[in-house]
């Protein structure tokens, strides 16, 4: 079951230092873009000039990433230099945090422990910088734990700066209804929960195509602790006319949300990597003054947004062949699509799908496999979705591992929320097809005849398909 807040958590870790400094990802939506993008980007800066000549004498940041729900297998969520970290590493770790949370009695819920493997992990392989996102709100998630200054039981020699130090950065994403039950039913509410990750001092990158009522929140948490909100019109160490070339390259690209996750993910990224204990103190004078030659950070401002293009998203929008498992030919659109705001940046892909082989440009009809969790509004995520004369293959994903609490609503469930949002129920082909996610997927491609067909409504149905495709293999 989900169980918010930091007391156990807080026991859990409470003698374990985490010198790595951390990036930690609030928001609802494009959390898991903006954490992969800002990987990219510490990964680009490691591969750049400025870092190869100069940044902290040659040597590369060692860089890790937390998210959540895993895909696949359940430690594929930790990564550290872009790389799963093997099971015998997450085992061993994992089965020390077990054996901590029962000796001691302390009842931590599965994600706290899984919070606390990663965490673990990343101090025994001395990492420099750890990308964490929030799993649920912010305030209480497990992960809040970093820069915690209380309860904590610090060896001599340590203070709480090289103990648990505050984050480096604090990015935010769009802020949409989700998770009413436990973080709120206003926007209001819900953002101040999720800006109670933001530490006094720590620099805020948010979103700022979020409505007024999520940036104002944001602003006065920010205020209130004495947080600078990272301006995108004044990024330090560059020019003027570099920053402009910067802006202009962000707002070029097409995609509104891509754009919006990239932009946050480079404030973010250059924020972090412009701290001394990152760029290195033998970069800077005694007044803090950058002394590199600004054509190495111009360049390495470039480098950083090159790999925009180039990163990728499992179960995001993602073009997917899965002719192993079922024979077409054709490739699928698979995403995660589950709440409101997700499925209308799914929408907009779909409709060029629609459009795609149609010279008329009419709408065209999409094949659908579709699953939800018992706890989302199906209604919610279908409506800007389906369109009369589509079909949909309703299913059930499988136990996901580690979160016994996640159930899929039920497919028939399903299926009477798709035919409420469609002007002409009757025109729409429809399917329960129970838990076989194989079968589904199977009698969709049937139905859909090489025609354009999108696998969505759950991440957890995403690792459902994932995972029978790497069985085909």
């Amino acid at each position: 079951m989900i169980e918010l807040g930091l007391q156990r958590i807080s026991r859990l870790l409470a003698k374990n230092a985490f010198p790595w400094r951390a990036i930690h990802v609030a928001g609802t939506n494009g959390k898991g873009s903006i954490c992969a993008y800002i990987s990219a980007m510490l990964e680009a800066s490691n591969n750049s000039e400025w870092r190869l000549r100069h940044g902290r004498k040659g040597s590369p940041l060692k860089h890790a990433r937390f998210t959540s729900p895993h895909l696949v297998d359940r430690w594929d969520c930790i990564s550290i230099n872009q790389q799963v970290v093997p099971f015998s590493s997450f085992d061993k770790v994992e089965k020390d945090v077990l054996t901590r949370n029962e000796k001691e009695g302390i009842g931590a819920s599965e994600f706290e422990v899984l919070t606390a493997t990663a965490f673990e992990l990343f101090a025994q392989e001395q990492v420099d910088v750890a990308v964490v996102e929030v799993g649920m709100g912010g305030r209480l998630d497990a992960t809040n734990v970093i820069g915690q200054s209380e309860g904590l039981n610090m060896p001599d020699g340590y203070d709480i700066e090289t103990f648990r130090p505050a984050p480096l950065v604090t990015p935010i994403s769009s802020i949409g209804l989700d998770h009413q039950a436990f973080l709120g039913n206003t926007l209001e509410d819900i953002t101040r929960e999720k800006a109670g990750i933001i530490k006094p001092g720590v620099p805020v990158v948010y979103d700022d195509s979020n409505p007024s009522q999520v940036t104002d929140v944001l602003q006065a948490v920010a205020s209130e602790r004495g947080s600078p909100i990272v301006d995108r019109n004044r990024l330090p160490r560059l020019s003027k006319p570099k920053i402009t070339s910067i802006v202009s390259r962000l707002n070029s690209i097409p995609s509104q949300h891509t754009k919006q996750n990239a932009t946050v993910a480079f404030l973010a990224a250059w924020t972090a990597l412009l701290h001394p204990q990152l760029i290195g103190t033998d970069l800077t004078n005694g007044d803090g003054e950058g002394m590199l030659p600004e054509h190495f950070l111009g360049d390495l401002a470039d480098d950083m947004l090159d790999v925009i293009s180039i990163t990728t998203f499992p179960g995001r929008q993602q073009m997917l062949s899965i002719e192993s498992l079922t024979g077409r030919r054709a490739d699928i659109l698979l995403d995660g699509a589950h709440n409101a705001q997700s499925a209308n940046a799914l929408a907009s892909a779909v409709s060029l799908l629609r459009k795609e082989s149609t010279e008329d440009k009419d709408q065209k009809s999409i094949t659908w496999v579709l699953a939800a969790s018992d706890t989302k509004d199906a209604k919610e995520i279908l409506s800007p979705l389906l369109k009369d004369g589509d079909a949909i293959f309703a299913v059930e994903f499988g136990p996901v591992d580690g979160m016994p609490w996640v159930r899929p609503l039920p497919a028939s469930q399903l299926l009477e929320a798709a035919k409420a949002v469609v002007c002409s129920p009757g025109s729409l082909t429809v399917q329960d097809c129970g838990r076989d996610v194989a079968g589904a997927l199977r009698a969709a491609c049937i139905n859909s005849s090489g025609g354009q067909m999108v696998v969505a409504g759950s991440l957890y149905l995403v690792g459902d398909v994932l995972r029978l495709l790497r069985g085909a293999r």
